[in-house]
Order: C-alpha cells, then structure tokens, then sequence
C-alpha cells in the first residue's frame, strides 16, 4: 500500500539522483515511413475521365517479359496483339454486392467472375468477350459443370476449359492458363493452320470464371497479372481485389502463388543467363560473370575470423559494409556519467 512518501518511478535517465544521464534523444519513429502508394497503380495511365483505364504499352512490351519464348506467350505476341486501343471503365467506389454475381475487367482484355454471369446471353454479347475460360475441378468436368459451351454456342464465341485435381495441382496448370489466354489475345487459336491474318484480328476479351469468380479463376488472373506485369504474388492479389472486391484468397492459395512467384524468379534468372551467354557469343567476348548479390557476414562470420589489431591494440573490423543504413551512425553509448 503506497503513501504520501512513496514516489513516481521514474527511468533512470531522468532521476536527478542516478549516476548517468541519457547520451542523445529519444524517438520511437520508424526510420522508414510506411508506404502509401497503391498496388498496381503504375501499369495503367488515366484518360478523359478518372474511370477509364488504358494499358501502358511500357509495360506489355517484348523488352519486359523476362521469359523464354514459348512459356507464356506464343512466337511473335507483342507484334501481333495491339492492346493500344483496350480501354476499361471501373470505379472503385461503384461497388456494391450484387456485383459480385456479375464479371468485373481486371485488366481492359481480361475479365473475371462467377459461372452464374453466363446465364444472360445479352450480357456475354454486351461485354464483347470472344474467349470464356472454365478453371474448374476435374469432378466439375466429369458432371459437365462450370462449363462455358453452351453460353459461348449461343453468343458464336469460343470456350476453353482448364481442368484441376485440386487446388496444388493450379501451381502446374498456370503456364497453360496464361499460355491459352495469350495465345487467344494473338489469334493463334483460329483458322485451319491455326493462324490469322493481322488485318482479320478483331479486338479480343477473355473472361476466366470459376464457380465463384473468387477462388481458382482469381488465382489464375492473379498468376497472369504476375507474369505479365513482372509484379510479386502479393501486389497482384491486391491489384485484382481492387477490381473485384469479394475474391477471397485463402492462406493455402496464398502459398501455392508464392510458391509460382519463385518459379517465376528461377525462369528469369535462368533466361538472363542465356540473353549474356548469347550477346557474349555474338560479340566474341568472354561472356560476363552472373552477378551475384553480397551476402552480408552473419555473426557466425565474425566469429571465426581472426581479429585484426591497429597500432593502438584496438580490434578493427576490416570488412566494412558501407551498403548498412547505419553504417554512418556514429557509435555512440546510450548512457554517459553525469558530471557532479
């Protein structure tokens, strides 16, 4: 039980009694400011109004798809696709939660959304889509469910399935997913020598759809904005939920996209390595050495060297790591001696 003699306890630093005194100032803020900017963002460019969305030709260019020809896209994609003159219309504040039973544009050619939005005929045809994309269960295909043949017959469209044991087995069916969609957006997937004129191209919209448009199909557009846009798995998930506010990524999904994210990593170190090997050849010089991230000393390192004396007897440590935020810190002790 306390008294009117007992006093507040107070840090030692600021007892007027206590031997030390404090060296410098406190502060509790975060050296780095969180960031602010919104995910996705940079890849499309605004014109007239605030909701209509064009696609950055910067970004869906040869140059920036670091993967071998032939994985993702067909031979010659960023010629023949012209995605100049894609627009979308979206306003994030527009959403409601009937909106959820209809199909919403991710990006100006490609949409996603539930099974249920193929009911209506007049919809498929109002939307302009030319491609409807099942990501369905193999149960699914065996009872002929979650299938967009008879919407596409009706509208004179094409259909195409992507067919899954489970979820884990997505990991293996994303190259296919993202291989049928461009190849529709090329116009490789019609005519009899499976090739079309540039001048016969119309403009194409693929709709992916699942049963809820929230789980396989998103994690198929999730997978594309990823290889597409060179974007981390978890930047396209938010980027999608942007568009369509009820897709629902459960940590197991989570972890299969992270899982592609570093098969993505491997493909584009391995294709680099051929783009040196090759300009090395080409210009008939050694190619150069990969380059290869410092790894900085552990503690385990520091240990089992051997300390390095100065003149003065003073342990120097020779292997400064001036790329350390706070190698420029001074090292200053957090207390010094009061002065009586």
């Amino acid at each position: 039980m306390s008294n009117g003699n007992s006093q507040r306890e107070v840090p030692m630093s600021h007892n007027e009694h206590s031997h030390y005194v404090r060296a410098q100032e406190y502060t509790s803020t975060p050296r780095y400011p969180p960031s602010t900017g919104t995910p996705g963002a940079g890849y499309f460019g605004f014109s007239g109004n605030n909701d209509t969305v064009i696609v950055d030709l910067e970004t869906f260019k040869h140059d920036s798809h670091h993967f071998a020809e032939g994985d993702f896209v067909c031979p010659g994609f960023f010629n023949r696709v012209n995605l100049g003159g894609f627009t979308r219309r979206f306003n994030h504040s527009q959403w409601n939660y009937d909106m959820r039973r209809q199909a919403q544009s991710i990006l100006p050619f490609l949409s996603l959304g539930p099974s249920s939005c193929l009911r209506d005929a007049d919809y498929i045809r109002s939307q302009g889509f030319t491609l409807l994309l099942a990501i369905r269960s193999r149960h699914s295909a065996l009872a002929r469910l979650v299938s967009g043949e008879k919407a596409a017959a009706e509208a004179g469209i094409m259909a195409d399935t992507v067919d899954v044991l489970d979820n884990q087995e997505l990991i293996s069916a994303f190259p296919r997913a993202i291989r049928r969609i461009n190849d529709h957006l090329a116009g490789v997937d019609v005519g009899l020598n499976g090739m079309v004129l540039d001048g016969q191209q119309q403009k194409k919209k693929v709709l992916v759809f699942c049963e809820s448009g929230n789980e396989r199909s998103a994690a198929v557009i999730i997978a594309y904005t990823m290889v597409m846009l060179n974007i981390q798995s978890v930047e396209a998930a938010h980027m999608i939920q942007e568009r369509r506010f009820c897709v629902s990524i459960e940590d197991p999904m989570k972890c299969i996209l992270m899982a592609f994210e570093t098969i993505l990593s491997a493909k584009r170190d391995v294709e680099r390595a051929k783009q040196i090997t090759v300009r090395g050849a080409a210009s008939l010089a050694p190619p150069s050495a990969p380059l290869v991230l410092a790894k900085k000393r552990s503690f385990q390192d520091h240990r089992n060297d051997d300390p390095v004396m100065d003149e003065g007897g003073m342990d120097v440590d020779d292997d400064d790591d001036e790329d350390d935020p706070f190698y420029a810190r001074n090292p200053n002790a957090p207390f010094q001696d009061r002065v009586v």
